[in-house]
């Protein structure tokens, strides 16, 4: 007898693949390091951390730091780019397109030294993308000969969109710089012309104030002239370019304050016509004064609340978001934003506010500012160039908030705006990925298919491959459990089709095919397939190049196989293979591996063998005895391992089997003792006392309860607390203790209605027992139960065995109180729903044929009772005819009926 099935539903059907991909916890039936389903952490085993992710944070992270940088939040930018290239794992091609987008965002705000430090982060070959970066810093540093060297290795075919403007903006910085002003404006105006948004047009304009100040020169000399020609053309246009020209050199002079005092006299005397006029000194005052307070702040704040450039305004908003990152700053932004939004007319780049806002409020987490801010965009500006920014807000937000299916929907919306390129591949890559953590693998499957299709830098596609994969397997396990196993085994077809189809996928790694075959081979196996996994995982081993497989690798493929050997009724074979692996590992490159992993390795590898050895000694008492020999010597082997601990449950299966009851409890309780803090106590503890129970003595019942109360004491978190419970409340009835079970039941009724939804219908059923079984002494029990097994009998979500048996003990309990029509009510209600109906009747299980044949019985007895012999003689015909148990009881009393009548319908009510 296996004790594995003493656990019920959702217990004995527990996913144990997932653990090994690291998708779920500890196996609610056992953790059993002999069982590479169990998860748990001991190699050969494939554990949680040995799964590669898909990268998908990764992927949400990086595209807010480019949203924030193409907004000019280009502090919020730096900060993300580092936290991305500060995990170990980013590396190659990942690594240089962070390092090329850091150096953006470091240049956005002025810090040379800090770009090119960054820059020489880049390891791969120089890009375009590179050059460019390379010869702004040069410009922006007056280099004129390296920055016309770097421009000249830049080919603006290979640039994307956002970056053809640039390199046209560098041609011009560089034409300033050799003093060709036609040169430089028309260059300038052909970045501004190419554009790929009115906030990269806005951006190049600001950056052409800004080169101004950055390389522009001037002498006490010229500046002296500038002052003159500005005093003498004063309140005429030309005069006012002059004031301009005349700032400009006093800040290159070191002369700000003097620069700031005359653009303010400036803004004083301007007539309000002159409204571009008026945007461009204020827009020059705040580059001057700076924008993170005074009058460079409130110049700027005045250009963003009225102004005659919409581009203006857009390079003032770009400004102050950059200078409003954090603390009273940035509340002052806000709240000018809010101003702005709420004004009655609306403001001229209201999109772009709505925009701007959500990212402040993305900063401080509110994530329903942000979100209200996204849509309130689209809905208002649905051909707005700013909607790529909103999506991405909305992805970012459902995101952070796990609503991960709602971030697949957005990230599919915002991928269909984007243009080919890594960009739109890797939101590929975290649509799939949201709907995999949904737990909508349907969907994860077809998009990890897809996603292969266009794989980004950032993603093996052999990592994709593998995903895949588990995403066909798991939606397998989801139509297992939703009772649709024809469905299901069609998946692990495909699973299976895409193994063979790419057994390396270009790109892939070998790593990533076996974490493929390994969740495909225990899948198989956890639903009646041992022997195609066997078939599977020995193929692997035996193919051609599996000779050059990394060693680990070789080593657990070749644990598996002996696994599965064992599993599937071949011990002598498991023996041999579990042999053959730990000579190997003495030796050659296995020798070479890490100890740690050896001796994990070599402790599970003798428990398999011992488990072997004791499975063979059903037929070879011999090698029982050898077997127990070898748990005896791994328990001082390998005394710290966690294969010597469960040694001894296998143990005690062993006596389990063959009915030695008191040593099998002995064992048990001797692990729990010995070692308290196991992650195996708990289910020593609940096997011992399912080991008393079985001794069917009153005292025997008492001392498994007290076993029960010294687990949930001890390990009130483990996940057998509740099926300890539901088992204490049993014994309790086997102690005619109704009560105290009574109360046990609603504890667990009360308490894991959430965590256990399926599981917790048993203890309601029990629950109604125990009112039934108390309802002679005390009749207000009888409302109680009748109520409990009506909602149980009509409740859609439960399994349908229990269903039935609740459908009994409903009828029972009217027939028993007297009420004789209404449990023949009950009792057809049941019949005709569950047994007449050829779809629900082939879900009948083992529990619900036998719940069904006494349903039938009690039928007849009443229908004889009440001298209705054709429907009795029907009932006991229709449970024969349906070969349910009961046959030979049946066919005894149709016997005693003295004619034979014709077949007669089955009375519906």
């Amino acid at each position: 007898m296996n004790r594995r099935m003493t656990l019920p539903l959702a217990a004995t059907t527990a996913a144990v693949f997932l653990a090994a991909a690291g998708l779920c916890g500890q196996d609610a039936v056992r953790p059993d390091p002999a069982d590479p389903g169990d998860g748990v952490a001991v190699a050969p085993l494939l554990r949680a951390g040995d799964v590669k992710p898909i990268p998908a944070d990764g992927i949400v992270r990086e595209e807010a730091a480019k949203r924030a940088l193409e907004l000019g939040f280009s502090p919020a930018a730096e900060a993300l780019l580092r936290e991305l290239l500060d995990v170990p794992e980013t590396s190659g091609a990942v690594k240089d397109r962070l390092v090329l987008e850091l150096a953006g965002a470091l240049l956005d705000q002025g810090r040379l030294a800090d770009a090119e430090q960054a820059l020489g982060r880049f390891s791969g070959s120089r890009t375009s993308a590179y050059h460019l970066r390379a010869g702004l810093i040069a410009a922006y540093r007056k280099q004129a000969e390296q920055a016309r060297q770097e421009a000249a290795q830049v080919k603006m075919d290979d640039l994307p969109a956002a970056e053809k403007g640039w390199f046209r903006f560098l041609e011009g910085v560089i034409a300033d710089l050799g003093d060709d002003i036609g040169r430089r404006d028309q260059a300038y105006d052909e970045a501004i012309k190419i554009a790929v948004s009115d906030l990269q047009r806005a951006r190049f304009e600001l950056e052409r104030q800004r080169v101004r100040l950055l390389t522009g020169r001037a002498t006490e000399q010229g500046a002296k002239a500038l002052q003159q020609n500005m005093e003498h053309l004063q309140g005429q246009k030309t005069g006012h370019d002059f004031a301009r020209s005349y700032a400009i050199a006093l800040n290159l002079l070191g002369r700000k304050a003097d620069a700031v005092a005359v653009l303010q006299r400036q803004l004083q005397s301007l007539p309000s016509e002159e409204k571009q006029t008026l945007d461009d000194m204020r827009l020059l005052l705040g580059l001057i004064a700076g924008a993170e307070d005074g009058v460079g702040r409130n110049a700027l704040f005045g250009l963003l609340e009225q102004a005659a450039s919409r581009e203006s305004q857009r390079a003032a908003l770009q400004l102050l978001a950059r200078s409003s990152e954090d603390g009273p700053a940035r509340e002052e932004f806000r709240a000018k934003l809010d101003q702005l939004i709420a004004a009655p007319a609306p403001h001229p780049i209201k999109e772009d506010l709505l925009v701007f806002r959500a990212q402040v409020a993305l900063k401080e987490k509110n994530y329903g500012g942000a979100e209200e801010d996204a849509r309130a965009l689209l809905e208002s500006f649905p051909g707005s160039q700013l909607k790529t920014q909103a999506l991405g807000v909305l992805t970012g937000v459902a995101w952070e908030l796990r609503r991960y299916r709602t971030a697949a929907d957005r990230a599919a919306r915002l991928r269909a705006e984007l243009p080919p390129g890594d960009a739109r591949a890797q939101l590929g890559v975290l649509v799939a990925d949201a709907y995999f953590r949904a737990g909508d693998y349907r969907n994860a499957a077809d998009a990890y298919g897809s996603a292969q299709r266009e794989p980004p830098a950032a993603v093996r596609p052999g990592v994709l491959h593998f995903q895949q994969v588990l995403s066909e397997i798991l939606d397998a396990q989801d139509l297992f459990d939703a009772g649709q196993p024809d469905a299901a085994q069609k998946r692990l077809a495909d699973a299976e089709a895409l193994l063979d189809a790419a057994a390396a996928p270009p790109g892939g790694d070998p790593v990533s095919r076996w974490e493929g075959e390994w969740n495909l081979a225990r899948a198989l196996q956890v639903h009646g397939r041992t022997a195609g996994a066997l078939q599977r995982v020995t193929r692997l081993v035996n193919e051609a190049g599996a000779a050059a497989r990394p060693p680990e690798l070789a080593v657990r493929m070749a644990w598996l196989q002996a696994r599965l050997a064992f599993e599937n009724g071949a011990p002598d074979d498991a023996i041999r293979l579990v042999d053959a692996l730990l000579a190997r590992l003495g030796s050659g490159p296995w020798g070479a591996l890490p100890p740690e992993f050896k001796s994990a390795v070599a402790s599970t590898s003798v428990l398999l063998k011992a488990q072997a050895l004791l499975k063979s000694g059903k037929s070879r008492p011999a090698a029982a005895q050898e077997g127990l020999d070898l748990l005896k010597r791994l328990r001082i082997d390998h005394h710290d391992t966690d294969a010597a601990v469960y040694s001894f449950i296998a143990e005690a299966d062993y006596y389990y089997e063959r009915n030695v009851i008191v040593e099998a409890q002995r064992l048990c309780t001797g692990l729990a003792d010995a070692y308290p803090r196991s992650k195996y106590a708990p289910f020593a503890l609940y096997e011992a006392a399912l080991d008393a129970e079985r001794l069917g003595q009153d005292s025997s019942y008492e001392e498994a309860n007290r076993l029960i109360e010294r687990l949930v004491t001890d390990y009130p978190k483990d996940e057998l607390v509740f099926y300890a419970r539901l088992k204490q409340g049993d014994l309790l009835r086997k102690l005619n203790q109704f009560g105290s079970a009574q109360k046990v039941y609603e504890f667990l009724t009360v308490n894991f209605a959430q965590q256990k939804a399926q599981d917790v219908l048993l203890a309601q059923l029990a629950l109604a027992d125990c009112h039934y079984a108390q309802a002679g002494a005390d009749p207000s029990h009888w409302e109680s139960a009748l109520a409990i097994y009506e909602r149980l009998q009509d409740l859609p979500t439960a399994p349908t065995d229990l269903r039935v048996e609740a459908g009994f003990m409903h009828g029972n309990a009217l027939n028993r109180r007297g009420n004789t029509d209404r449990a023949q009510a009950t009792w057809m209600l049941v019949v005709n729903s569950f047994l007449l109906d050829p779809a629900r009747a082939a879900e009948l299980g083992g529990k619900g044929r036998y719940w069904m044949s006494r349903i039938l019985l009690e039928l007849g007895d009443l229908y004889e009772r009440e001298a209705r012999l054709d429907q009795a003689r029907q009932a006991y015909q229709l449970l024969l005819d349906q070969k349910l148990p009961g046959g030979m009881l049946a066919q005894r009393r149709l016997a005693r009926f003295s004619r034979e009548g014709a077949g007669i319908p089955v009375k519906t009510e």
